[in-house]
């Protein structure tokens, strides 16, 4: 009777320790990612965090050159200046970046998404409201499918934050 009872247990703690030690695996592959990928640097403000992945060297380097370099930091032009908006951008920027660069699918040079060109855009007016109100709802001229689209401040001030064009 014994050896039924011990029969019947064998598989589950064969499943068991599977389970145990695949999710360990996973775990432990994840956790010495973000370490070797320097992921506590990505919660902080500082600019150099950006430029972990060598192909934000030359963006870093041309936002040295830029226009704000001694006023805004990358987070202060490409995140929502409210906390959660921040946090929740950070994770999916994150996220979207990690997943490019692992899966060899990352863009260079990078563009900004239509999200990032919208927080981009609310930032500058945030900043620059009280002078440039008459430019901000500008219509851009040119064919149909420009015209009625409002300018935003990137149209005319490319290099502003980075002196390249990003």
């Amino acid at each position: 009777m014994k050896a039924t009872q011990d029969a019947k247990k064998q598989p589950f703690f064969l499943a068991t320790l599977i389970l145990i030690i695949s999710i360990g695996v996973v775990l432990g592959h994840g956790i010495y990612t973000f370490i070797y990928a320097k992921g506590f640097s990505y919660m902080s403000s500082d600019p150099a965090a950006c430029k972990n992945c060598h192909v934000m060297n030359q963006v870093y380097e041309s936002w040295e050159k830029g226009g704000h370099q001694h006023v805004a930091t990358c987070g202060d032009c490409h995140l929502p200046h409210d906390f959660i908006g921040k946090w929740i951008m950070k994770a999916q920027s994150g996220l979207g970046h990690s997943y490019a660069f692992t899966a060899k699918d990352n863009p260079v040079p990078f563009t900004a998404n239509a999200k990032s060109k919208r927080i981009i855009q609310q930032n500058c007016i945030e900043c620059h409201g009280d002078y440039a109100a008459p430019s901000v709802h500008a219509k851009q001229a040119g064919g149909s499918e420009a015209q009625n689209e409002s300018l935003s401040c990137v149209s005319c001030h490319r290099q502003v934050g980075h002196a390249h064009n990003y």
